[in-house]
């Protein structure tokens, strides 16, 4: 050892070292860094005494990676020909070298090495100590959790019953090198929901708390991260929500129509909205009468006595809910008579009344009155005959017709006379109401 060198090991001996200082550095071992994310490097620097001047000039930091003098990835003066993009965050006059790499890779795993620069002749690599920077291949896309009220985690495929009250929580790493805590949105808010945000020393969540309903079924909620860094850099997942719930908007279809020729028929379907989508149906008349099973009914109108309500139900494990459509049985008239009022003896020179009636579906739509030559004789429900001729004994039709066909009914009238030639004047007549 040179005599100069041992001078100066003596007096920052005897002096305890209160006027000599070495360059010393202080990291930690390792940091880890989330791929795609910054990494917080914490550091701090002694330099000899002798250098001090020059530390109060224009500083540099610089970063070797693996090797502490050949491979140069970061200088706090360059700003776009570093390989790796960061910033000094430390102040360097105050021996603070903190260090914030972004955009972590893969391929920045590795050990570091600091060197302070400054004008002068202060140029020293800290090559006795380093940190190793490990990179986590985990996705730094936020990770969203189904919970069930006082229930717990949801394991089996995010089902929920319709009126659970649910939580989603949203999770993403938050390394100390943002800048600020990570915040999060959602995509779709239900109406009544509370939503809060949370944050620690590793992780940062929000959590979206609302009731489930049928609405909610298969909406794809999607929680996006944004971290904020120099450059802030957003992430996202989402979750199917899949909600259980007991049958709604249950609706009966008719083909071809609900109203329904007789002898012909008619095909029912059911359909209801419900989760699960299994549903039992069930065919009843309104009088309680079970007449079949199946989202399809089939039914030969045989009877006017079919018309009426037909209810379907339909079923699952969480409930159920009815429809209804009501079937008209329509006809051509049929059981049509002719009532002769006072009577069908009709003394010459008297009126008789006629009156037609007929069960029909729609309704008759026209009466028809005929002599037995088939001479119209007038229109009508009801016919006034007025006889002044024995002549006018003989049968009188009425014809009742609607949109589905017709039906005739008739009745004899028997002119009476006391005396030949049984003639009465005026002329007859007859008359329509």
């Amino acid at each position: 050892m040179k005599s100069a060198e041992k001078l100066i090991v003596i007096v920052c001996f005897l002096f305890q070292g209160g006027l000599c200082r070495e360059f010393s550095i202080s990291l930690p071992e390792s940091v880890e860094a989330l791929r795609g994310l910054c990494v917080l490097i914490p550091c701090s620097f002694e330099i000899e005494e002798q250098y001090d001047a020059d530390l109060q000039t224009v500083r540099t930091g610089i970063w070797f990676k693996d090797e502490p003098y050949n491979n140069q990835v970061f200088n706090s003066k360059e700003t776009k020909e570093n390989k790796i993009e960061g910033e000094i965050i430390g102040d360097l006059h105050m021996k603070n070298c903190t260090t914030i790499f972004y955009n972590i890779s893969e391929s920045d795993r590795g050990t570091y090495y600091f060197r302070i620069e400054a004008p002068g002749e202060l140029k020293y690599t800290y090559k006795s100590s380093s940190v190793d920077v490990r990179v986590r291949v985990s996705p730094i896309s936020p990770s969203i959790t189904l919970y069930k009220e006082d229930q717990g985690k949801v394991e089996d495929q995010n089902e929920v019953v319709e009126g659970t009250s649910v939580s989603l929580v949203c999770s993403a790493p938050a390394p100390p090198c943002l800048l600020k805590p990570t915040t999060f949105t959602w995509n779709f808010l239900p109406e009544e929901r509370r939503q809060k945000q949370n944050h620690n020393t590793s992780f940062s969540s929000s959590q979206l708390n609302f009731k489930a309903t049928h609405l909610h079924h298969g909406v794809d909620f999607t929680c996006t991260a944004t971290y904020q860094q120099n450059k802030n850099k957003s992430a996202q997942s989402s979750l199917t929500l899949h909600v259980l719930y007991a049958p709604r908007n249950t609706s009966v279809s008719v083909s071809p129509s609900a109203s329904v020729p007789l002898s012909s028929s008619v095909s029912l379907s059911c359909s209801s909205d419900a989760n699960p989508a299994e549903l039992i149906y069930t065919w009843y008349r309104e009088n309680g009468e079970q007449i079949g099973t199946g989202n399809h009914l089939t039914i030969n109108m045989t009877d006017s006595t079919q018309s009426g309500l037909y209810y379907c139900r339909a079923q699952n494990q969480l409930g159920d809910h009815n429809s209804f459509v009501y079937l008209d049985v329509q006809y051509a008239p049929r059981s049509t008579s002719v009532s002769a009022s006072p009577s069908a003896s009709v003394p010459l020179g008297s009126s008789v009344f006629l009156s037609c009636s007929s069960d029909a579906n729609p309704a008759v739509l026209n009466y028809t009155w005929y002599r037995e030559n088939r001479e119209q004789i007038g229109t009508g429900k009801h016919l006034t005959i007025n006889t002044t001729d024995s002549t006018q004994s003989g049968l009188y039709y009425c014809r009742a017709q609607n949109q589905l066909g017709d039906h005739s009914s008739s009745v004899y009238l028997d002119v009476q006379c006391e005396s030949w030639p049984c003639t009465h004047t005026p002329c007859a007549s007859t008359s329509v109401t």
